[in-house]
C-alpha cells in the first residue's frame, strides 16, 4: 500500500511538478499538449524545437520508468499465486482476446452497468479500477484448460516433435532385431 500511494504520489504530484507543460502521449507525435489539431505545434515551434522534439519522447519515459519498476519490484508477488497458472498460457488470451470480440462485450458490459460520467482524478482512476475483474476473467477464460484443450493442437502441437524426435533406445533396439531376422 505504500509502494503505491508513492507511485501515486509520484505520478500525479511530483511529475506535474517538476515538467510544467505536458509530455507527450507515448506515440510521441505533435498532437500533445491538447493542441487538437497537428499543424499547430509545429508551426509555432523553431526547426530545433521541432527536430529536438524526439527528447520530449525520451523524457516521458524517464518519468515513466521509476513507477513501472517500483510496481515490478517491490508489489509484484514473488511466489505463487492464484492466478500464477495464467503466465505459462498468456499466449493464448493474447492471441484470442480481439477474435472474440472482447472490446465489443466490454463495451456493452460498461453500457449495462451504467458506469457514470465522472469528473475528477479519484473517480477516473476507480472506473479504470473496474477493469481489472474484468479483464482477469478474460485471461482466466482463455488460459482455462478448457480453450487450451481446443486450441491447443495449433499453438502448442506435440506431432511436429513426434515425427523429428530422435529415436528411442528401445526402438533401435527393436530395429536391430528386426534387421537381424
Amino acid at each position: 500500500a505504500a509502494v503505491a500511494a508513492g507511485v501515486w504520489i509520484y505520478a500525479f504530484y511530483v511529475v506535474p511538478a517538476v515538467f510544467g507543460q505536458a509530455l507527450p502521449d507515448g506515440h510521441g507525435n505533435y498532437m500533445c499538449c491538447d493542441s487538437g489539431d497537428a499543424t499547430v505545434i509545429p508551426g509555432t515551434l523553431s526547426p530545433l524545437d521541432v527536430s529536438l522534439f524526439w527528447l520530449r519522447r525520451v523524457a516521458r519515459l524517464a518519468v515513466d520508468i521509476p513507477a513501472v519498476m517500483a510496481v515490478i519490484f517491490l508489489v509484484l508477488p514473488r511466489g505463487e499465486t492464484p492466478i500464477t497458472y495464467m503466465g505459462a498460457h498468456t499466449l493464448y488470451s493474447y492471441i484470442f482476446h480481439l477474435s472474440a470480440g472482447v472490446h465489443i462485450q466490454r463495451t456493452y458490459l460498461l453500457k449495462w452497468v451504467g458506469v457514470p460520467v465522472v469528473e475528477g482524478r479519484i473517480w477516473h482512476v476507480v472506473i479504470l479500477l473496474l477493469h481489472v475483474p474484468y479483464c482477469l476473467g478474460v485471461v482466466a477464460f482463455f488460459t482455462s484448460s478448457y480453450w487450451r484443450a481446443v486450441w491447443s493442437w495449433a499453438i502448442s502441437p506435440q506431432w511436429p516433435a513426434m515425427l523429428f524426435a530422435e529415436p528411442t533406445q528401445a526402438r533401435v533396439r527393436e530395429e536391430k532385431s528386426a534387421a537381424v531376422q
